[in-house]
């Protein structure tokens, strides 16, 4: 969350970047939420503060009447604080990140900003045909062909008819050379990491609650998120399956204070994620773009306070290059202020792939500079001079192995029915072409 003093002293500035995000919270009720807290810990804390003032001689029984009495009060006191709390801690979660001066103002697709357009045949566009919302699908590529799941059917790789069977849908099972190509994916985008630091991470993919508030995926995406049963879990602990491997990594530096000369920490995780995708229901539901449980490699970084834009440029130039070395048609965009992303968001690019059989643009991933809303929530500190401050976050959803299939095949299909493997990937699949299966 924003800095507490931040909302006490400027709560008019505050509910301003309120308005610019879309969001509904009231800045001046959650103010007063935190007041009524502040004003019932300081009545507890008097309360605490004269009970150990009590004197060690035996007391008197009209003095333990009034510590009776004393402790009914504070017990009572306790327990409002306590409801007080929870009340004025979700209204302060609800309030979202300052935004940056460079995201701009709008409410969805027409107001993004193309920042980057490139092309396997042409290379960059130029700045001048860039422009907002689906501008640059003017000058993509065009082809006929299938839909990956018609072109995924006939070359036997991905079957969504048996996943229905065994798990309903939105699910999909990827199999022979769908399975080979998320794994060559996998390796070479590993070890690109590898070679510029990265430390690689195998991450829990269930967590507590406490985890993905601290990351903003709660309260505002419990929606999203899948709570387990928990009877069958050690101490009955409430659990939750993650939609990216962000929660768990960002959550291994929990409560610590990193020294600023081992900054930044750069660090990766693959992982199975999972989302229950409420409120898309109709959208998408054919095929592998929006399933229920998909894998990712994710890129996160912590960073010193100056060193989070720089950063989320970085990462962005990772994810340029890994589309340049696919060679797929993309475009990089800046999220406007009303669907830039969840709460902590400070900043947002999000790069977005070619289909030129669909003539349509396809989101791979977001590139998110969370400033130090997420270090708040989580205590994740460095020490600078001698002065504690908050580290910066930033995400970065590196490969959404569904999603980036599906973008090749799209590109990378034949007339014939064939796949032809692009270039880079071939020496991790073996092969130059998936040929339909007799």
């Amino acid at each position: 969350m924003i800095d507490i003093r931040l909302i006490r002293e400027q709560p008019d500035l505050v509910q301003k970047n309120v308005d610019f995000r879309g969001g509904k919270i009231s800045v001046a009720q959650a103010l007063e939420a935190d007041k009524h807290y502040l004003k019932l810990l300081k009545q507890v804390e008097e309360i605490r503060a004269l009970r150990n003032l009590q004197p060690g001689t035996k007391p008197t029984p009209e003095e333990l009447k009034k510590l009776r009495a004393q402790r009914e009060k504070l017990k009572k006191l306790e327990d409002n604080l306590e409801i007080a709390k929870t009340q004025a801690r979700d209204l302060l979660a609800r309030i979202p990140n300052m935004s940056s001066p460079d995201m701009p103002e709008g409410n969805g697709d027409p107001d993004h900003v193309e920042l980057a357009v490139w092309l396997p045949s042409e290379g960059y566009l130029p700045k001048s045909k860039l422009g907002k919302g689906l501008n640059s699908a003017q000058h993509m590529p065009k082809k006929t062909g299938l839909h990956h799941v018609d072109l995924g059917k006939k070359l036997d790789i991905i079957d969504i008819e048996q996943s229905a069977l065994t798990s309903g849908s939105r699910f999909a099972y990827l199999k022979g050379d769908a399975a080979l190509l998320q794994f060559a994916l996998f390796e070479l985008f590993k070890n690109k990491l590898i070679s510029e630091g990265f430390e690689p991470m195998i991450v829990p993919v269930l967590v507590k609650e406490e985890v993905l508030f601290g990351t903003s995926h709660f309260p505002e995406g419990r929606d999203q998120v899948y709570e387990i049963e928990t009877h069958n879990v050690e101490n009955q602990q409430r659990l939750f399956l993650v939609g990216s491997s962000e929660p768990p990594l960002f959550a291994y530096y929990m409560n610590k204070t990193l020294k600023e000369k081992d900054l930044p920490k750069k660090f990766f995780a693959y992982t199975q994620c999972f989302r229950s995708e409420v409120g898309s229901w109709g959208k998408d539901v054919r095929g592998v773009k929006r399933v229920h449980q998909f894998d990712k490699l994710e890129i996160d970084a912590l960073t010193t306070q100056e060193g989070s834009r720089e950063m989320m440029e970085y990462l962005r130039g990772i994810n340029e290059w890994l589309m340049q070395q696919l060679k797929l048609p993309y475009r990089v965009i800046n999220k406007c202020s009303r669907d830039c992303g969840y709460n902590a968001t400070y900043l947002q690019y999000d790069l977005e792939g070619w289909l030129p059989t669909q003539g349509e643009f396809i989101e791979l991933g977001s590139n998110t500079d969370a400033w130090d809303y997420q270090a708040r929530r989580m205590n994740i500190q460095y020490v600078n001079t001698g002065q504690k401050k908050y580290v910066h976050s930033v995400n970065d959803t590196g490969i959404p192995m569904g999603r980036m299939i599906v973008t090749i095949l799209d590109n990378y299909q034949n007339p014939d029915g064939s796949v032809t493997v692009p270039e880079v990937l071939r020496p991790y699949m073996g092969k130059d072409k998936i040929l339909p299966k007799a």
